[in-house]
């Protein structure tokens, strides 16, 4: 081996020799040595900074906050603000930043719900440079389809002159729109307040007392001022009372809160009304005000007020007992559904056909947060209170539901599979830990109403038909009966423990599309849809 360690060649020689390098060792202390102060302290946490780090010093330019916004809903903000010169504010209240002149001439819509007019169209067909002749040569060659547009520079040289004609004119018409926009706001606001009548229906406005309406019954049998409901519940067998209800349909009936004494309806002869459900069951009140059909009605918590949604994009506030309008707010697209903020009186819950969800503050009457995420129209909102959080739970056309916390634009949860359908209808369980929905592929479905809002596949209710109406559920107040309308004119009853039909009652001719079970009876519901009559069975 020395022998051929110390071979080498001529060329060794010429290159220069590497000393080998020494290896690295490292220590390692497999028992390092503590002290007693070290090994009873406890664990070492960040230190914690009494600065505010979500502001940032821009030196003399002022200074920069931190904001978490949706990515989808930030991006949509900054491409209307470079092409149109504006945006809304990042706090979803309706506040507007930049060019409050074009914001108001295009509605503040957002760049994606604009569409192009036919001037749009003209103007582009008039930069078009001719298309030339088949067998052509030169500026007359045949270019079809493909022939190019004018620069913008040469149309600035050709029609400068128009342009500056056109812009003073737009400048014009501008400052007559927001000066006629101004005064048909007042004048519409006028005209609301003359427009909107009550009028009292009833034998009787007062009793011997003084009393009103609003005023319960004492000698019906039951206790309707008890805040318990009855232990256990079954199937309606007969039909006891039929109200008439609206003209051309029905589109929604609730009874008022705690005592159920009164009903109240609305439909798509644009009237509400005001039902007694003991005695004589008379109609009590009529309300009058909106132009078009009323979509949707909901009581606050102790059914002294209510409020409205109309086809006419409008929401009022009306005193149940007086029938006066307390309060109006026009909206920018049509409601579907209007809910009270069961957590405060003072907010609604209102979702549009523009697949957006408004949150308003009355006493302010203004907006305090947008929730934009769904991408179709909006079907349903429901309230999910399970002690801790204050959420609420949105159906929309886009086949989802989705889990929202109060004043947040983020959803919790998406409920989303490609097996799902619409669900235009929603309730919780009287227990709480469930919602129902109702499915547009005539079946009602379960979710769990915290937790991870997991699909409850062992209760699948069958046995109704759908066929395209947005039909209403219910549950018993014991919860082990659930009713639905259908598309047939019946009422189905489901045991919630089997999931099997328990009685199906034929109610009429024409879909039933709204059931609604009073909460302080054993078995009474009210049932209503199509042909506009309103039923009571029991």
């Amino acid at each position: 081996m020395a022998l051929v360690s110390g071979y080498s060649s001529s060329e060794d020689e010429d290159s220069p020799q590497l000393s080998p390098q020494a290896l690295k060792r490292t220590r390692v202390v497999a028992a390092p040595e503590v002290t007693a102060d070290v090994s009873l302290t406890l664990h070492q946490q960040p230190q914690q900074t009494t600065e505010n780090t979500s502001v940032i010093t821009a030196g003399n330019a002022g200074f920069a906050i931190k904001e978490t916004v949706d990515e989808h809903t930030f991006e949509t903000q900054r491409r209307t603000f470079e092409q149109m010169g504006y945006a809304q504010g990042i706090h979803g209240d309706g506040s507007i930043v930049g060019d409050l002149t074009a914001a108001h001439r295009h509605q503040k819509r957002d760049i994606t719900e604009l569409r192009s007019t036919k001037k749009d169209s003209k103007r582009i067909k008039k930069r078009r440079v001719n298309k030339g002749k088949v067998g052509g040569n030169g500026d007359d060659a045949y270019a079809g389809p493909w022939a190019k547009y004018k620069s913008s520079s040469e149309d600035e040289d050709d029609d400068e002159e128009q342009h500056e004609e056109q812009e003073s004119e737009q400048d014009q018409e501008e400052k007559k729109n927001l000066t006629s926009s101004d005064n048909d706001s007042d004048s519409e606001d006028e005209y609301e307040e003359e427009n909107e009548t009550t009028e009292f229906l009833g034998s009787q406005e007062r009793d011997y007392q003084g009393r009103t309406y609003m005023h319960p019954p004492n000698d019906v049998g039951i206790n309707l001022n008890s805040d318990s409901g009855p232990e256990e519940c079954f199937v309606p067998k007969k039909q006891l009372h039929k109200w008439k209800g609206h003209a051309h349909g029905t589109t929604k009936i609730t009874f008022i809160p705690k005592t159920n004494h009164l009903l109240l309806s609305c439909g798509n002869d644009s009237k509400i009304y005001l039902w007694g459900v003991y005695h004589k069951r008379e109609l009590l009140r009529a309300f009058y005000g909106h132009t078009k059909p009323v979509r949707d009605i909901s009581f606050n918590s102790d059914g002294k007020q209510f409020l409205s949604a109309s086809y006419d994009k409008t929401v009022k506030l009306w005193n149940t007992e007086t029938g006066e309008c307390l309060a109006r707010f026009k909206l920018t697209s049509v409601p579907n559904v209007i809910k009270f903020n069961v957590f405060n009186d003072d907010e609604f819950i209102v979702g549009l056909m523009n697949h957006k969800i408004l949150h308003y503050s009355i006493s302010k009457k203004e907006i305090i947060q947008t929730y934009d995420h769904h991408l179709g129209s909006i079907n349903s909102i429901t309230f999910l209170d399970d002690g801790e959080t204050k959420r609420f739970v949105s159906t929309s056309e886009d086949k989802t539901a989705r889990v929202w916390d109060l004043q947040v634009n983020i959803p919790v949860k998406l409920i989303s599979d490609p097996t799902l359908h619409s669900m235009p209808v929603t309730r919780v369980h009287p227990s709480g830990k469930y919602f129902a929905a109702q499915s547009m592929d005539n079946t009602v479905m379960v979710f769990g109403a915290s937790g991870r809002y997991k699909t409850n596949k062992k209760k699948l209710f069958e046995g109704h038909n759908c066929a395209g109406f947005g039909i209403g559920i219910d549950f018993s107040p014991d919860g082990k009966i659930l009713v639905s309308g259908d598309s047939a004119g019946n009422a189905i009853f489901w045991d919630w423990k089997t999931c099997k039909v328990v009685t199906k009652l034929k109610v009429d001719t024409h879909a039933i599309t709204q059931v609604c079970w009073n909460t302080k009876e054993v078995s009474k519901v009210a049932l209503t849809g199509v042909d506009g009559a309103i039923y009571y069975y029991g």
